[in-house]
């Protein structure tokens, strides 16, 4: 598995009325988590022709990535703390110009889980706003970071091929 778990400082402005965490400010967690896996430099070697230190970010060159998707399931209260809770991020279906990130919010360990969560990332050409093909480098980044799609409790498992 080639996740990577980020730690995200929780602010007190985080929680709302209820004393957790807002779902508005979940949703955030999980940007700065992709935000911060897009940007993540990958060693020599790591990924078949991804030169080292190259980002998801710096190949895509002149495209965007927007959402196309969200799904967060929300497994227990996360309660403001001042230690940082983890987002655990991967990379679990790579399409023609998508791919879907799974995230878990967690303890460090694992021994909680907050959430689970969803994103279907779209790669649009900037002047035209359509989406573009991943090439095979982009798409050898992307499968460096893959592993099975996150288990939602609340929905049936995706069926197996």
């Amino acid at each position: 598995m080639s996740s990577l778990l980020i730690p995200i400082q929780m602010r007190f402005g985080d929680i709302d009325s209820y004393g957790h965490v807002n779902n508005v400010t979940m949703l955030q967690y999980l940007e700065d988590a992709r935000v911060r896996l897009m940007a993540r430099p990958l060693s020599a070697g790591a990924a078949a022709g991804v030169p080292e230190g190259a980002t998801f970010r710096a190949l895509l060159g002149e495209r965007l990535t927007v959402i196309g998707r969200q799904e967060v399931e929300y497994r227990e209260q996360l309660l403001y703390r001042p230690d940082p809770v983890s987002v655990r991020v991967w990379v679990s279906s790579v399409g023609g110009s998508s791919f879907v990130l799974d995230y878990t919010v967690q303890e460090e360990d694992g021994s909680r889980v907050y959430a689970v969560a969803q994103t279907a990332v779209v790669v649009i050409d900037r002047a035209s706003g359509r989406p573009v093909r991943l090439d095979e480098t982009q798409r050898s980044l992307l499968e460096h970071w893959s592993d099975a799609p996150a288990r939602f409790a609340r929905r049936p498992a995706p069926a197996e091929a």
